[in-house]
């Protein structure tokens, strides 16, 4: 049976038109989303001549170097770290493995800036004030604090390689070590290129940790210009330097992927942990707790010693609020930016999917925020907003900068791709077939999507709500910037406190911070062991 042409140009304009919603939706989310960037980026085109001759005489040279040497150790300190601590969990067998596998993802909850401020006053006595703060102390403790992103990639890569591969390589003659270095490695280096983009990412939004030890980087500079001369178009114009700088390191770790695609068919037998003798098991655990030690043991140690001075000399309130308003408020920004992220990533991730690559070429400038670092971030946010604000559309004359709406739309920009990022990943395992079947007896899209590929990926769902609620609870400069009159995070109690030296008052909402972000790590975690990727 044949169709007339007119009745297939009838079908294809029905069809056209059924996807039409679906493309308005994808531009629409997309546009929202890269509207700050934008704005910020548009901020250079007419520059401030008298601002950057005033920078560039004064901090900004020192700005730029302080920002290279950080981001340099920082990366290769993390990708070193990382990855060898990925490979000594999933290479060898030894008492406690898959407890210090579990263990060394808890930094993660721990954010740089509480990090710092107890090694801060850790080592100031051995060591001296002067001394201590200093550049590379301040490259630890975003290293500690930032490996997990490195070992989360890397540890996945190494247990999803073929055994045969390697079996091949030491059959040409390779050693062990030649072998891990020339095949093992290579095929892991796309993961591990991704990882230390994400840390170079976090360090070029950090703005706490620096601050403790007198780190001037561009970050920073942001801030100060933005406090100090209440010039939103001079802040956002020193942005355009993170945004250059994001845009290489993107580029950067395109490169060191590679054109290689490394892939395993079919049902493979992975590469199994080898045992070690006694020496070597004590030597890998000394290795591995002590970075959890250094990491997590001793600050969360001080960190419970200095709540309980705070509870016996009356520092546990905080200077505005009580402890119950601050966890409440966090709760409330971290759980309102996760639902929001996690709804319009699955929304993006699922019409991108259906439309080919064009519509994962849109859905990907919906993921540039995460590009951006948070003081940028929240630059482009305030010139959207307060030029929204100006037409006065809102009733009620409610204003969109200094509101909880304006907050949650900064933390969905910064942090969309994360979400979206793990939910395509999920979506791509859902088996065709099953799609395919469904939809032959009948189903809808939206039947397919409640009834057969959500559930599917829930795992994935999971990694990325922890994943967003876990940088949402941390994050710092957003929340410092835009937070509405009156709602305090824990974060911003914790720069209060630091940024006066109160070191015992600090603790408070620190192990707090510490104690909620627990409980998305314990989930990450759940899911990871179930199947769920982490991706950039």
């Amino acid at each position: 049976m044949t169709t007339s042409p007119a009745a297939d140009s009838s079908i294809d304009l029905r069809r056209r038109a059924r996807s039409l919603p679906g493309w308005v939706a994808i531009v629409a989310v997309a546009s929202i989303v890269a509207v700050p960037v934008v704005v910020t980026i548009a901020s250079i085109l007419e520059p401030n001549t008298a601002v950057w001759r005033e920078l560039w005489n004064t901090r900004l040279p020192g700005m730029i170097r302080d920002t290279v040497t950080l981001l340099v150790t920082v990366v290769v300190g993390s990708t070193v770290l990382g990855t060898g601590l990925a490979w000594l969990v999933t290479a060898h067998r030894f008492p406690g493995r898959r407890l210090l596998g579990w263990a060394l993802v808890t930094p993660l909850a721990m954010p740089g800036y509480v990090l710092g401020f107890v090694w801060l006053d850790t080592l100031q006595g051995p060591l001296g004030a002067r001394s201590v703060r200093s550049i590379w102390l301040c490259a630890a403790v975003l290293t500690m604090a930032y490996f997990p992103y490195v070992y989360l990639l890397a540890r996945a890569a190494f247990r999803d390689q073929s055994a045969s591969s390697i079996a091949v390589a030491r059959s040409l003659g390779c050693t062990p070590w030649a072998a891990w270095w020339r095949v093992t490695l290579p095929m892991a280096r796309p993961s591990i290129a991704a990882g230390a983009a994400l840390v170079a990412m976090e360090v070029l939004t950090d703005v706490g940790t620096v601050r403790l030890f007198n780190v001037s980087t561009i970050a920073d500079g942001v801030l100060r210009v933005w406090f100090g001369t209440g010039d939103r178009n001079a802040a956002a114009e020193l942005a355009t330097l993170l945004i250059g700088a994001a845009v290489l390191l993107i580029l950067v770790e395109r490169l060191l992927r590679g054109r290689a695609r490394y892939t395993q068919g079919g049902r493979m037998q992975t590469v199994a942990p080898r045992p070690t003798g006694l020496g070597g098991t004590l030597a890998l655990m000394a290795v591995g707790w002590g970075v959890v030690a250094v990491a997590v043991g001793i600050p969360l140690v001080k960190l419970i010693r200095w709540v309980r001075e705070a509870r016996a000399t009356g520092q546990n309130v905080a200077m505005e609020g009580d402890l119950g308003h601050h966890v409440s408020s966090s709760l409330q920004v971290a759980g309102a930016a996760t639902i929001v992220c996690l709804v319009a990533g699955v929304t993006l991730a699922w019409l991108a999917r259906r439309r080919g690559i064009a519509g994962q070429v849109v859905a990907r400038v919906a993921t540039l925020g995460y590009a951006v670092p948070g003081p940028v971030v929240a630059v482009g946010v305030v010139i959207t907003l307060a030029a929204l604000d100006r037409f006065s559309w809102i009733p009620g004359s409610l204003l969109l900068v200094g509101s909880l709406v304006g907050l949650v739309y900064a933390l969905t920009v910064r942090f969309l791709a994360v979400s979206y990022q793990g939910v395509d990943a999920s979506l791509s395992k859902v088996p065709p077939n099953v799609v395919a079947g469904a939809r032959t007896l009948g189903a809808g899209p939206w039947r397919v999507a409640t009834r057969i590929e959500l559930p599917l990926i829930r795992t994935g769902l999971l990694a990325s709500a922890a994943l967003v609620a876990i940088d949402a609870m941390k994050e710092l400069p957003i929340t410092l910037l835009l937070r509405p009159f009156g709602m305090d995070t824990l974060s911003v109690w914790v720069w209060r406190a630091t940024s006066e030296s109160f070191w015992v008052q600090a603790a408070v909402p620190s192990l707090a911070i510490v104690g909620i972000g627990m409980v998305p790590v314990a989930v990450l975690l759940w899911a990871l062991e179930r199947g769920a990727e982490v991706t950039t």
